[in-house]
């Protein structure tokens, strides 16, 4: 009685060799790069992980001009790939390579999930109208 269950919980500061692995399968990053990635994720967010909020502040840093808020929202729900509230490492290690080293059909699988705001599988007029996201969507492809 009083014990929490049995699942512990993950630290999202220890980059696994099994996170490693599938990274460097799935990025084109070696296994050095992403532990340099890693040192400077954690000096950026020591949690191991950003939230919504803190991710939206750090886009105004850079873009104090743009609808930050609208956009990061978009961008927040398509890297957060399990949906829990963060980005995490891995999370953002990906999303990071398919910006920058992605090809077409990556980018355009992740274009289509941040037009897809209701993440229902199809975009709709309206979703596709939100002018904000176009104009940033164009920066991907550069």
């Amino acid at each position: 009685m009083g014990q929490k269950s049995g699942k512990k919980q993950k630290d999202f500061t220890q980059l696994l060799d099994e996170d490693i692995n599938r990274l460097t399968k799935n990025t084109s990053y070696s296994r050095e790069q992403i532990q340099e990635w890693h040192q400077g994720f954690l000096h950026d967010c020591p949690y191991g992980k950003v939230d919504k909020k803190t991710f939206i502040d750090v886009y105004k840093k850079f873009y104090p001009e743009g609808k930050a808020a609208n956009f990061c929202t978009q961008v927040f729900k398509a890297f957060d790939s399990d949906d829990n509230g963060f980005i995490d490492f891995v999370e953002f290690i990906v999303a990071v390579n398919i910006t920058s080293h992605g090809d077409a059909k990556d980018k355009l699988q992740l274009a289509f999930e941040m037009y897809d705001m209701d993440k229902n599988g199809k975009v709709i007029s309206k979703e596709y109208k939100t002018n904000y996201l176009s104009r940033e969507i164009k920066t991907i492809f550069h």
